[in-house]
């Protein structure tokens, strides 16, 4: 039973629109690093592309690429009957849920671990194309079964009890981010401890290969004994020890729902009928005014940015935030003499780009799809709002929330300089900072959102803006930075002009603000997904 519940999972995730564009998204991006220099991501630039520490160090480096797609193909088969309302029905069925818990992991898992394949494929097929071979056998089979084989069990594992006890993907997406923290903080060379402590290998690697020249680390490969052998039996061990704590969690929940429709059930045995709705339902053409429009976009706006506010995730993101801008601060007024005001917002304004575009990407998924997801789309669509009410609030809503990211930053930078014995410029910090990061935010917020307009669910809307981000990067590495043609860009970016110098940054500032308000437009004319299905309205709302 378990194998053919697994076997039902693992074709319903191929044929999934994520496991397809993740999939070629590894192979357009294998093969270009393998023929272009500057896409070359966490490898080496020494040794040949297909020697065998190239093939280690890229399935390495993937398997921490494939913890986002771990965490949605898994925590969508483990969420997938309370986000569509059938799990009341599946837990009908004469299947226990342990077995049912089981195989769906097994059958998401199995297919995290297929979509993996592209990147040996990719590898094999083209080094070949490209003349350069097709790398030792014995390289690419230790390097997916030893290494990429255990990290995608254990972040699969990992995401599986996470789903159990937290319910929503903003948990999987925590523990993504948790797993990178812990291989950012022990690093990729260490003691014996250390390696061990790693999950994901490249300590281990790195000290087993630590003497070798690079002819010897292209034609060999480490053998699976000592600190690695260690390193993968006590990941597998957590692996395991996770499978079964999310299964027992998956079987606690159903006992608990269980438990609870029996009672509601009984309750409502003695209610009599309900009572007839005495007041037709509103008509969707009452004339607004825009005293009520208005108060319509501010009650709303209010309500997302709680929403957003009150995430765990968002929690985490502002914590991440406030470190960095720290860190960065402390960087600059350590090494500006004169005032440290300027320095610490470049140095600001340069290396805290990585949370808010983070903030942009997955808020705006959340937001926009967030009626659909609570099972409240037939209740929002009947009330008498227009649907670009919607999708403006949402906007605006993450306009605040990247506000207050900007000015969370801005304080701590204050703060640095004032604990380092410095005077900041408070109102540098508004014109320099603040309001023109703000600004460039929003512009990839209106794009977040258009795509998920365009998207055909939250994932795929996720997945357009990923292609988005992967394609500004590889234009970067190639020298395409030409303010012109790239979406939010202007002269001397990401300064501000006052410390740049660059003139006429106004008038990209006002093209690429044009072109956002029309992707906003756009999207407001399309409204939410439930306005959408609910264009032709049913016979019980009366025009």
């Amino acid at each position: 039973m378990i194998a053919r519940l697994a076997w039902l999972e693992l074709r319903q995730q191929v044929g999934g629109r994520v496991f397809w564009i993740v999939f070629a998204v590894s192979v357009l991006m294998v093969v270009g690093g393998m023929g272009i220099d500057e896409l070359r991501v966490g490898l080496a630039e020494e040794g040949a592309r297909v020697g065998a520490a190239a093939i280690v160090r890229t399935h390495l480096v993937w398997s921490l690429f494939f913890l986002f797609t771990a965490a949605a193909l898994v925590g969508e088969a483990v969420l997938r009957d309370q986000l569509t309302g059938f799990a009341d029905l599946v837990r009908a069925t004469p299947v226990a849920p342990s077995k049912h818990a089981l195989g769906r992991f097994m059958g998401a898992t199995g297919a995290v671990l297929l979509c993996f394949v592209s990147v040996p494929t990719a590898m094999i097929a083209g080094g070949v194309a490209l003349g350069l071979g097709s790398g030792p056998p014995g390289g690419h089979l230790f390097a997916f079964f030893a290494l990429a084989v255990p990290n995608l069990l254990l972040a699969s594992a990992l995401f599986y009890a996470l789903a159990g006890v937290t319910r929503s993907m903003t948990g999987c997406l925590l523990g993504a981010a948790g797993l990178l923290t812990l291989y950012g903080i022990v690093g990729e060379s260490g003691s014996g401890s250390s390696s061990v402590i790693e999950p994901f290998g490249f300590a281990a690697v790195t000290n087993a290969t630590l003497s070798w020249s690079v002819t010897q680390r292209d034609a060999d490969w480490p053998s699976l004994a000592g600190e690695l052998l260690a390193n993968r039996t006590v990941w597998l061990g957590v692996a395991a020890a996770l499978v079964g704590l999310g299964t027992w969690l998956q079987t606690r929940r159903a006992a608990r729902d269980d438990r609870s429709r029996r009672g509601a059930t009984s309750s409502s045995r003695g209610a009599g009928r309900s009572t007839r709705e005495r007041s037709s339902p509103a008509s969707p053409r009452t004339a607004y005014k825009a005293t009520i429009i208005v108060t319509q976009i501010a009650s709303r706006s209010g309500l997302e940015t709680r929403r957003i506010f009150l995430t765990p995730a968002f929690a985490a993101l502002l914590t991440m935030s406030l470190a960095t801008a720290a860190a960065a601060a402390a960087a600059a007024v350590g090494v500006s003499r004169v005032d440290g005001t300027p320095a610490t917002i470049a140095a600001l304004a340069t290396s805290f780009r990585l949370v808010p575009v983070v903030v942009a990407l997955f808020f705006a998924g959340e937001l926009f799809w967030a009626e659909r997801e609570h099972k409240v789309e037939p209740i929002i669509t009947a009330t008498p709002v227009a649907g670009a009410v919607l999708v403006l609030a949402k906007f605006l809503a993450l306009a605040l929330v990247l506000l207050s990211l900007a000015s969370a930053s801005a304080g701590a930078g204050a703060a640095t300089e004032i604990a380092m014995g410095r005077s900041p410029a408070p109102r540098a910090y508004l014109m320099w900072y603040v309001l023109p990061q703000t600004y460039d935010w929003l512009l990839l917020a209106a794009l977040a959102i258009f795509l998920q307009s365009l998207a055909p669910n939250k994932l795929a809307g996720w997945g357009y803006m990923v292609f988005y981000l992967i394609g500004s990067l590889a234009l970067n590495k190639l020298g395409w930075q030409d303010p012109h043609y790239r979406y939010g860009g202007y002269p001397g970016a990401p300064l501000p002009p006052a410390l740049s110098g660059a003139h006429d940054v106004g008038w990209y500032h006002l093209g690429w603000g044009l072109a956002a308000a029309a992707m906003i437009a756009l999207a407001c004319m399309r409204g939410l997904p439930q306005a959408r299905s609910l264009r032709h309205p049913p016979p019980w709302i009366k025009r």
